[in-house]
């Protein structure tokens, strides 16, 4: 018999708040009310799907033509325009809807007819034949189901909704014998540590942060691993790269694959690494990082780090951005810095719109090699990487992997996003108020999750589509 896949609905928390604010405040007392949301399909695996919202609306009282506790129906006008300015080609529609009874609430058998002939009508009519995901919940929202429909309108399979960070359970039992190894963790609990042991993390960057990082976040418990980094070992590297050798460097070794020696070091058996030994520009490398449960970028570019975000919106992963940097004063002081910097799952602000990498940048580093080589000429770029010492990598690593065990554990809150600076030797702590660093209009970002507010005077009389 043929496994089906598991299908997942993946609504970032921060979006998620705000929807559901939404469509409470546009209901009644015991009045039922919808939101629609319009989202891209991800094949993950051969087993598992996920939806990813691209934007949402919620209408207002004024778009139903009937609105009470049996039940709704929306103006068909309001209806047309929805789906001729949401349904992009290749997103799927997802209803949101709320039944008044208490307690955990099932479909109805006028929701089973309306659904049924709604996924018929979306399929017939448009060229991609867009799938209907339907969800219902309690009045608050706080308890719900979904389901997805096939285009003939006469099955469906249950949908997995998640709303936090990560879309892993944190009761699944994959505890063994390495038990005992993190023991002194119990404090943070024994479901935490679950999570932690089925996080996939996507890494960009194995050099000197991205492999302290690395060892760091694996002695926490994490085991599944996507590394990418096109470069070898050099004896260069030999001063901040832990347990690197002499002898790795003869041998020529990939620095995903000395990565890779370092976690399968921690556990003899149980880990999974993945090692892709080339730039994140390559289809390979994207595919890979697509199925990450986290992204984290660790690289001495700004066009990996730009192109680490754009995955990151993309597939709705959240995103941890290292780095370092060391300068000189006039008086031959040295000022030295470390970043980590997590952008919002999902837009409101991201590493290119708050300047925190530059695209002038990025795009130097991905034109041709004559290009680079004129602008170098021109006293546009430096020609010595910027330098680094093993200390200050070690404060940028362990603290992304803080920043991350909080993500996990929940003593962290992210979904406004976060971008902190240590400044040494003054040792200060500088965290970014990210408010100044929200646009609605960057290309990359600002065209996330949209509410639109719609008046019935918008539009003009037709049939009405009920719910």
């Amino acid at each position: 018999m043929k496994k089906s896949a598991a299908i997942s609905l993946h609504i970032p928390p921060r979006m998620w708040c705000d929807f559901r604010k939404s469509m409470l405040k546009d209901r009644s007392f015991n009045e039922e009310v919808i939101g629609f949301l319009f989202c891209q399909r991800h094949q993950v695996s051969k087993h598992k799907i996920r939806y990813i919202p691209r934007n949402w609306v919620v209408p207002t009282s004024d778009c139903y033509e009937y609105q009470s506790t049996s039940g709704l129906v929306l103006k068909q006008h309001f209806h047309s325009y929805l789906l001729e300015n949401y349904l992009q080609p290749g997103l799927d529609v997802v209803h949101i809807h709320t039944h008044a009874d208490p307690g955990l609430p099932d479909f109805s058998y006028v929701d089973d007819r309306y659904e049924s002939e709604y996924a018929r009508f979306i399929s017939s009519h448009f060229p991609k034949k867009p799938y209907l995901i339907s969800g219902v919940f309690d009045e608050d929202l706080q308890f719900g189901k979904f389901r997805i429909w096939d285009r003939k309108g006469q099955k469906f399979e249950p949908v997995n909704f998640c709303n936090s960070l990560f879309e892993i359970s944190s009761v699944k039992d994959v505890m063994n014998n390495t038990d005992l190894m993190f023991v002194r963790q119990k404090i943070f609990g024994s479901a935490n540590q679950n999570v932690l042991h089925q996080l996939k993390v996507g890494l960009i960057g194995c050099g000197g942060i991205g492999s302290i990082f690395a060892e760091l976040l694996g002695r926490l418990g994490v085991k599944n691993w996507v590394l990418v980094d096109p470069d070898k070992l050099e004896t260069v590297n030999l001063n901040r790269m832990p347990g690197a050798t002499e002898e790795m460097v003869r041998q020529e070794w990939d620095k995903v694959h000395y990565v890779k020696h370092l976690i399968q070091k921690i556990y003899q058996e149980g880990s999974c690494v993945t090692t892709i030994p080339t730039t994140v520009k390559s289809e390979l490398s994207r595919q890979e990082i697509s199925t990450c449960d986290l992204i984290v970028v660790a690289t001495d570019n700004h066009f990996s780090r730009k192109t680490a975000q754009e995955l990151a919106l993309k597939y709705m992963r959240p995103l941890v951005c290292l780095g370092t940097h060391i300068a000189v004063n006039s008086d031959n002081t040295p000022r030295m810095y470390c970043r980590i910097t997590v952008p919002p799952m999902g837009g409101g602000w991201c590493l290119m719109c708050g300047n925190i990498i530059s695209l002038q940048r990025a795009a130097l580093e991905s034109a041709p090699l004559e290009i680079n080589q004129m602008v170098a000429g021109a006293g546009y770029l430096e020609g010595v990487n910027d330098p680094a010492v093993f200390w200050l990598n070690s404060i940028c690593a362990s603290t992304g992997v803080g920043v991350i065990h909080g993500m996990v554990s929940g003593f962290l809150n992210v979904d406004s996003g976060i971008d902190w600076i240590y400044e040494f030797p003054v040792s200060d702590w500088r965290k970014t108020n990210t408010e100044y660093l929200q646009t609605d209009h960057c290309y990359f970002c600002g065209m996330g999750s949209l509410e639109e507010v719609v008046e019935d005077s918008d539009f003009e009389d037709s049939e009405i589509m009920g719910w």
